[in-house]
């Protein structure tokens, strides 16, 4: 079944991405790209250290294991529809993905780092606009396209307010690009929320300083709901 909802594929993606980040925080990096020539849209899940592992989250195909990250060959998850996804009980997606993956099922889920919270956050948000006729969209702040208009991205412009320091390239960035750990959500088409993952800090293009994602958690009793929602009403002026 093809899917025409983005709304849907939005929510479901990042929903499904942000998990498996969240269960190997040490294992995987997240980004979004659009290779293939500049038709897909992932979310691709690659390792953080080393060249082993490939997982891509395609909204404009489907769900692929490239590559194991433990290094064996791939038996299934090679083309997996979205609409499997969505009909499937998600705990028992996820450990399938996990294991076609090669990824160890963790006996505990991680505690919370700056990263993981930021993609569990974006996942909630996404999760605010299913069938909404305010559509959210999530972008990185670095276009990784192998096709036009691949650099950085102008929507990060619109929060005056991040410090330079944060913009500035660091040694351990994707590329060597600062961008790469950057999110921004646009809602109408419009930025309204950053999000940079290393820190865990989130702006809006109105306010003059960052949030701490991980004391606005605190403060909503390690509700993720009530913390997206927060900083909706923050974009929102409430």
């Amino acid at each position: 079944m093809e899917w025409t909802d983005r709304s849907v594929l939005e929510a479901a993606s990042w929903r499904l991405a942000s998990e498996l980040a969240r269960r190997h925080p040490d294992t995987l990096r997240l980004i979004r790209a659009h290779p293939g020539g500049g038709q897909y849209d992932c979310l691709w899940l690659l390792p953080t250290a080393g060249d082993k592992g490939d997982v891509q989250l395609n909204r404009h195909g489907t769900i692929h294991v490239i590559e194991r990250f433990d290094g064996r060959p791939v038996e299934e998850f090679t083309s997996v529809e979205w609409d499997e996804y969505l009909r499937a009980d998600p705990r028992e997606f996820l450990h399938r993905l996990e294991t076609a993956a090669g990824l160890p099922v963790p006996q505990h889920v991680p505690a919370a780092t700056p990263a993981t919270l930021t993609y569990r956050l974006l996942a909630a948000i996404a999760a605010t606009a299913v069938k909404s006729v305010h559509p959210i969209d999530i972008q990185l702040g670095f276009i990784d396209s192998s096709g036009y208009g691949a650099g950085p991205n102008d929507a990060l412009t619109a929060f005056a307010a991040i410090p330079a320091e944060l913009l500035r390239p660091r040694d351990d960035d994707l590329f060597g690009e600062a961008g790469y750990r950057f999110w921004i959500v646009l809602r109408d088409g419009v930025p309204v929320l950053a999000f940079e993952q290393r820190e865990g800090l989130a702006w809006t293009p109105h306010h003059a300083v960052g949030f701490p994602l991980m004391s606005l958690y605190e403060e909503s009793r390690r509700h993720l709901l009530v913390t997206a929602l927060k900083l909706l009403r923050k974009v929102d002026h409430v």
